[in-house]
């Protein structure tokens, strides 16, 4: 895999205090440690009943 061991620059939506709306922003992820393992997350959705505990 190409990043078998390396940072990754992704997309997330953060949470960064309750009550305020999230903020979709650029992030780093390290290469995983030992017992963690990296996914590649293609797909995802969120069930509108969350959403009050979010916003």
């Amino acid at each position: 895999m190409a990043t078998a061991g390396k940072v990754i620059r992704c997309r997330a939506a953060v949470a960064w205090a309750p009550g305020k709306p999230l903020s979709v922003e650029e992030v780093e992820v390290a290469p995983p440690k030992a017992g963690e393992v990296r996914i590649k997350l293609s797909h995802s959705s969120m069930s509108h009943v969350l959403q009050p505990l979010l916003c």
